[in-house]
């Protein structure tokens, strides 16, 4: 064929369709609720579901203590909580909080044996790789490392290429409470557990170049150091997992928690009281206790940022109260 018309011919052929960047998506987070101290309580949570689906994000998460720590954590109360999450429209992810669990031995709680409880709360709400919800998401679970096959509450999803994961970090010291019986021994398997799938989490993220990672967990572990008071052992390998993983991630990080039953987003992250701050990092924190509402973040995975959050103000439930200064402040 004659150079012209090859050059004709080429001339008609479709030109190359650029791919599509993923389209912007959002997520709800909410922890600390509904506790049965707190009067109406019942009624301003499934509010607060109704809510949620009213904003129809891509999927909800909630982070640990579906019940105050002076509550029974009873198997009929484990199946309740269940049918709530499975109420919502879109797809419901749970992670654990310490008052399934760690708090059970508490006269108040039921005393129950945590170990006995934690096992049951597995069976219960992790027997499947996939979430709660109307519209259940596909998961992969820890349960395939046999290393750790036991932590099958260790979950992890992707959409829009942005790398999602749960973490089983709680209250009360992460579990190391050197008085309760077989505590310490659950603490160190866990705490092994945790680290290694942060390290996994953060290798599929590296290997698909994801825009960010987001981590959900129910603790609040930032700010102590091994030299001021305040300082919690139970946290230490965790955050030093952590930080380094995010450290060399370079892109956004998003940590998503509870515990505080307080409102925060914190960018450029201080893992430590005297640590250096992450400027990759930003710490997300949910509303809890009576301030029943929650967090709506926006995801937008070719936006530098990636990242952008805020309250999701509940309309009906008492708007939220600030915290309490701490003595001496």
């Amino acid at each position: 064929m004659p150079p012209r018309l090859l050059l004709a011919v080429f001339a008609l052929l479709p030109a190359a369709i650029p791919a599509a960047e993923p389209a912007p998506f959002s997520f709800a987070a909410f922890g600390c609720m509904p506790y049965a101290r707190h009067a109406g309580s019942d009624e301003a949570f499934r509010r607060l579901l109704a809510e949620v689906d009213r904003h129809q994000p891509a999927f909800a998460v909630h982070l640990g203590d579906t019940l105050g720590g002076d509550e029974p954590a009873t198997d009929a109360f484990y199946l309740r909580r269940r049918a709530d999450f499975n109420r919502l429209a879109t797809a419901l992810v749970y992670t654990p909080g310490d008052n399934e669990w760690t708090d059970a031995h508490r006269p108040a709680a039921g005393g129950f044996d945590p170990l006995e409880r934690l096992a049951r709360l597995r069976a219960v709400y992790f027997a499947e790789e996939r979430s709660l919800g109307g519209r259940p998401l596909p998961l992969v679970t820890q349960r395939r490392d046999p290393a750790h096959a036991r932590f099958v509450e260790h979950a992890r999803w992707t959409l829009g290429g942005v790398v999602f994961a749960t973490l089983h970090v709680v209250g009360s010291h992460n579990n190391h409470q050197p008085t309760v019986p077989g505590a310490l021994v659950e603490w160190r398997e866990r705490d092994a557990a945790v680290v290694a799938w942060i390290r996994a989490t953060f290798a599929a993220a590296t290997e698909t170049a994801a825009p960010g990672v987001v981590l959900f967990f129910q603790a609040d572990p930032f700010g102590s150091d091994r030299n001021r008071p305040g300082y919690d052992p139970g946290f230490e390998n965790f955050l030093r997992a952590l930080e380094a993983a995010a450290r060399a991630f370079g892109r956004p990080v998003l940590l998503v928690h509870a515990d505080e039953h307080r409102y925060r987003l914190d960018e450029g992250l201080r893992f430590t009281a005297e640590g250096e701050r992450v400027p990759n990092v930003t710490r997300l924190e949910t509303f809890g206790a009576e301030n029943i509402h929650g967090v709506l973040v926006t995801v937008d995975p070719a936006s530098r940022a990636v990242f952008a959050a805020g309250p999701l103000i509940v309309p009906g439930n008492p708007l939220p109260r600030l915290p309490r200064p701490k003595a001496g402040r």
